[in-house]
């Protein structure tokens, strides 16, 4: 596996890497995890049976960049006869490093591509002189990418990229670990977090312009003043990021500390996906949300914008509502059906994880990944 960075830094792209590694080394296969030197945390590390290997790297930006591309792409030449398979995580520059040392090697690349259609790393690169020098590379060397959601699949069809191998591969989920409670248990952990019975709408996600949030908040603000939910519900938001401070600001001018909670980043999400009755994802872009499969892993409704990999999972009226991430009537009518039938999160979580227990657990997804692995032997 190769991944700018990884475990402790954990985004969604370095879940999934995570996971997965994971999950193939219980298969007994051995995976080793190329990333870049983080500050406190050692050279080589075993993590979970995970062989870790963190390089070295020099200077930040785009300097940093390109030391760990070439320090990965001598790392892969001299180690080539411990490796079958190069896994890239993302299309950034270790990837040009793994498809050059691919080639020299004679050893199969593939490159996860990350994001959803209107936000990944092709669309940055494209404006960029380096970065569309890079998309030329990959049109020539045609490695294999794999793509979250359709929506990406169908858009790369239209690029370039359209002579490489394309192949649709979900993301998956821990469906044992992230599993639902039952309902005395679900009252329980509302009571721990200090909400009662009331429902909960939760948002799992790092706090940036693209994931809406803010403006989720505006919307919220709306149907207190207007519709006095306060008493009914909760909406909780765990994350951090650079409209974090943007977002405190509007909770405190709007006077939602009664009926918004900002919780920050966590380490431990299950407390709040089991005392939680709904998920939200507001974005304007997604692959396929980690935190969305978490959820309806532990039944969860699901509320989500209508993009990415959120039109593939959610059967509308079944397991959850999708709506136009710009249309705030929408939104407000969505979350007054859950107020409205108190039922209605119950059902609809009941389908979610049936849904993610039959296409997304990290179990049928690794045997999905080692048939591609396996693909040309």
């Amino acid at each position: 596996m190769l991944i700018a960075t990884f475990f402790p830094l954990i985004g969604g792209t370095e879940k999934q890497a995570l996971s997965l590694s994971e999950s193939l080394v219980s298969r007994g296969i051995k995976v080793k995890v190329l990333t870049r030197g983080v500050k406190g945390a050692a050279s080589n590390q075993n993590i979970n049976g995970i062989s870790v290997r963190r390089l070295k790297v020099m200077g930040k930006g785009w300097i940093d960049s390109f030391s760990f591309m070439i320090a990965s792409f001598f790392y892969l030449l001299k180690h080539s006869s411990e490796y079958d398979i190069i896994h890239v995580h993302l299309a950034s520059s270790p990837a040009i490093a793994a498809i050059i040392a691919g080639k020299l090697t004679g050893k199969k690349v593939i490159i996860k591509l990350g994001g959803g259609k209107g936000l990944n790393e092709i669309i940055s690169s494209q404006k960029k002189a380096l970065g569309k020098i890079k998309l030329k590379f990959f049109a020539l060397t045609k490695p294999i990418f794999l793509l979250v959601n359709e929506d990406i699949l169908q858009w790369l069809k239209t690029t370039p990229l359209k002579t490489t191998k394309l192949i649709f591969f979900r993301n998956g989920v821990d469906t044992g670990k992230y599993s639902p409670l039952s309902y005395h248990e679900k009252i329980k952990a509302k009571n721990k977090l200090g909400f009662e019975n009331k429902q909960i709408l939760l948002f799992v996600g790092r706090l940036s312009p693209e994931k809406r949030i803010k403006e989720f908040v505006e919307i919220w603000d709306e149907l207190m003043r207007k519709e006095n939910i306060s008493q009914k519900a909760r909406l909780i938001i765990v994350g951090s990021g650079p409209q974090e401070k943007d977002i405190k600001r509007a909770v405190k001018i709007f006077g939602l500390s009664d009926s918004l909670i900002l919780a920050g980043a966590q380490d431990d999400l299950l407390p709040y996906y089991h005392a939680a009755d709904v998920f939200i994802l507001p974005s304007l872009s997604e692959g396929l949300s980690n935190s969305m499969l978490e959820a309806m892993s532990c039944g969860l409704a699901i509320m989500a914008s209508e993009v990415g990999g959120a039109k593939e999972v959610i059967d509308e009226g079944i397991n959850g509502f999708l709506f136009d991430p710009f249309d705030s009537q929408k939104i407000k009518s969505c979350i007054n059906k859950f107020l409205d039938d108190d039922g209605l999160a119950l059902r609809m979580g009941e389908k979610s994880r049936e849904a993610v227990v039959k296409k997304y657990s990290m179990a049928k997804v690794t045997n999905e990944l080692l048939k591609i692995y396996a693909e040309g032997e």
